[in-house]
């Protein structure tokens, strides 16, 4: 029975993200996840409660899965010998890059909220955003050139660089929009978020 539950909530889990990441929070009902789900409204709420509460939950494995991502790449900037300090912070780019590009549904779950999606569950970014950004920037400022650069606004807009790029991609010569399924596409973001964060940190060196 415990795995009969643990499996229905993983489906609940799995059906209410892909929704609440396709359409928002407010756009998306309890009836939607639980037919996506393959199960009933009851079941659902069963398992969450009210849809806020289910929402909550979603955000919070989002938010583990992402935390998990920056937290060993900041390591790894910590530990990392003062001649090695640059290449950690750019394979701390490249980690938030294919993170992002591994899992859409993450970037497109803070998109809706930064567009005023959910603004009735409004602790989120403190009790995730801002702990887990200034833990990352507390660590790069040591790497940076902070006389000439503003390693808050540098950090924030490469989330919104990667997260713009990851959801709506870019125009190609022939007005197509080429996004991280794109070999070519990728490899020229990736390198230009290198140049980009490289120069306006004011690293040491040329960006890899």
């Amino acid at each position: 029975m415990t795995s009969v539950k643990g499996g229905e909530r993983e489906r609940i889990l799995n059906a209410a993200t892909k929704l609440f990441a396709a359409l928002g929070y407010d756009a998306t009902d309890i009836g939607q996840i639980a037919e996506t789900a393959g199960l009933s409204a009851k079941a659902v709420s069963s398992h969450f409660g009210a849809k806020r509460d289910l929402y909550i939950a979603v955000m919070e494995r989002a938010h583990t899965q992402h935390a998990a991502v920056v937290k060993e790449r900041i390591r790894d900037l910590q530990v990392a010998p003062p001649e090695d300090k640059v290449a950690a912070v750019h394979r701390f780019i490249d980690a938030y890059i294919d993170f992002a590009a591994e899992h859409p549904e993450v970037p497109s779950l803070w998109m809706h909220r930064w567009l005023s999606d959910a603004s009735d569950v409004s602790s989120l970014e403190a009790q995730y955003v801002q702990p887990l950004a200034e833990f990352a920037i507390e660590n790069i400022i040591p790497a940076s050139n902070v006389e000439h650069a503003d390693v808050h606004y540098t950090i924030n807009s490469m989330i919104w660089c990667v997260h713009g790029f990851v959801l709506s991609g870019v125009f190609d010569a022939a007005a197509q929009r080429r996004g991280p399924e794109d070999p070519r596409a990728m490899r020229r973001f990736r390198a230009h978020m290198h140049q980009m964060i490289h120069r306006t940190l004011g690293l040491p060196g040329s960006p890899p």
